[in-house]
């Protein structure tokens, strides 16, 4: 590590602006019992600036957002199914197969560690207070994003580069329409701790308010 990365890493850990921001996001929040399911890493960052107990399984790995639709829309089966896990030729974080979907543990040293998590989280599941988001990218067609209304949970967003006023989950960003796909809403401000999606969704009115109806347009941002 650089002298330059340990500073950074300093910084972050005790840098005063984003700790009072995540105190202030926590102080805000209410409903504190949510299982917030996503494809990557935005579950665990929401979970961690809001203090929360992780409550969701997809919490700390990576899918594609193909392998996500598919997981979410038949949730139970892929639950009752085992990890099969593999030595990935690009990743060297564990990877395993759940069916036909591939989960990539991101941030888990072993195997060992990935499948006890995993196994821990499916019994926290709120089933009266499920969260979904996912992107527009990797491929994901509109009739998968259509296919997201059948589900029956609490709330979902999908951030897209496409307008589709008849969806009311969906939030087009048009920074992202020339690019073909949602870019990386994770990016953060270093100084004050801000996150890139920040700018088009608040998250913590979505997660205190929803009401069941799947219409975002109160939270929205952009």
């Amino acid at each position: 590590m650089t002298i330059g990365n340990r500073w950074k890493n300093k910084f972050e850990q005790y840098n005063p602006v984003a700790k009072y921001r995540r105190k202030k996001m926590q102080s805000k929040l209410r409903n504190r019992n949510i299982s917030f399911l996503t494809p990557n890493c935005l579950g665990g960052i929401l979970y961690h600036d809001l203090g929360l107990e992780f409550m969701s399984p997809t919490i700390n790995l990576m899918m594609t957002q193909k392998d996500f639709v598919k997981f979410i829309l038949n949730m139970d089966k892929y639950l009752a199914k085992s990890l099969i896990f593999f030595k990935h030729e690009k990743y060297a974080c564990p990877c395993a197969k759940l069916d036909d979907i591939m989960i990539c543990f991101t941030h888990y040293e072993t195997e060992e560690e990935a499948e006890k998590k995993w196994k821990k989280r499916i019994k926290r599941i709120n089933r009266n207070d499920i969260f979904i988001f996912c992107e527009e990218r990797d491929g994901i067609t509109e009739e998968e994003i259509r296919k997201l209304s059948a589900l029956k949970v609490k709330e979902i967003v999908v951030f897209t580069v496409n307008k589709y006023d008849d969806i009311p989950y969906a939030l087009y960003i048009p920074r992202y329409h020339k690019c073909g796909e949602v870019g990386n809403i994770l990016a953060r401000n270093y100084l004050t701790d801000k996150r890139e999606y920040e700018k088009y969704f608040d998250f913590v009115k979505w997660f205190n308010e929803s009401d069941g109806f799947y219409d975002i347009s109160e939270y929205k941002r952009c």
